[in-house]
């Protein structure tokens, strides 16, 4: 990443936490962070999420607002004889709660993922076996007990490749099943990302803090403005600490150092979740 972009992000930064002190923090503000999914997808490991969590801190962004490291698709090893989530043997050698704590320390929160299917997108998309039956199908009041209660996990993106393109869910139906689980296993704090890649309607704003409301973003400008344009008519349903989320930030990832200022100042200004792809 360019100093260039840095100062940049940092700018941003100070604006939104500036918006948020002038509105006397009536309603959180969307979340700003690191996440692993766009650089790294399925390979990635303990070491990797702590080092980012490092460079968090190291850079001063936590000084600005990003304050979530988001552990994405790839931490899964597989159930036990009890359906019991375990973490990956070699990634995630000493388990996720050291991973959390590790986050935790330095003042961080931390973020997790599932699917709201059997089987996840790493599964699907990336032949990720160990995706196969992670997914919170069946499994949801085991795992929210686990991810948020054992593990310490504060937040989750809640993918749909196994609920949509296997299972064929209805989705206001599933996900307020799994809100309620995490509700009822006493993790009504934790937020909820909806990860739909469509704007899901409006029950959505009962049970998440954001929604995504288009495809995966991809390095280049043509994806970044087809995101910017689906917003524009979607930004009403939006507000009162409820965000659409136009996917994570392509910054350092290829685009022009004009493009990432668009880029970025436009996810400023529509008030969306701002996730780092790269430190």
């Amino acid at each position: 990443m360019t100093r260039r972009t840095l100062l940049s992000i940092v700018m941003v930064g100070l604006c939104l936490i500036a918006c948020a002190q002038s509105m006397n923090r009536v309603f959180e503000p969307p979340i700003m962070g690191w996440s692993s999914w766009n650089t790294y997808r399925v390979n990635i490991n303990d070491t990797l999420i702590m080092k980012q969590a490092d460079a968090m801190v190291g850079k001063g962004l936590k000084d600005v607002g990003y304050n979530y490291i988001n552990v994405d698709d790839g931490f899964f090893g597989w159930r036990d004889e009890k359906g019991g989530m375990q973490p990956h043997p070699v990634r995630f050698l000493h388990g996720m709660k050291i991973v959390s704590d590790y986050i935790h320390s330095l003042g961080l929160k931390a973020g997790i993922y599932s699917d709201a299917g059997s089987n996840t997108c790493g599964s699907i998309w990336g032949k990720d076996k160990n995706g196969v039956g992670a997914g919170m199908y069946g499994h949801e009041h085991q795992d929210a007990t686990l991810y948020f209660n054992d593990w310490g996990f504060d937040f989750i993106k809640i993918d749909y490749c196994g609920a949509g393109q296997e299972l064929n869910l209805e989705e206001e139906k599933r996900y307020t099943e799994i809100r309620q689980a995490i509700d009822q296993v006493g993790a009504g704090h934790v937020s909820i990302n909806i990860c739909r890649w469509a704007f899901p309607g409006t029950w959505a704003r009962k049970l998440a803090r954001s929604w995504r409301i288009s495809p995966d973003i991809a390095p280049n400008w043509e994806s970044v403005k087809h995101i910017i344009s689906k917003n524009l008519y979607l930004s009403a349903y939006a507000g009162e600490g409820h965000y659409n989320d136009m996917d994570m930030l392509e910054i350092g990832r290829g685009l022009t150092p004009n493009e990432e200022e668009v880029h970025f100042g436009m996810w400023c200004i529509m008030s969306s979740p701002c996730l780092l792809a790269v430190i």
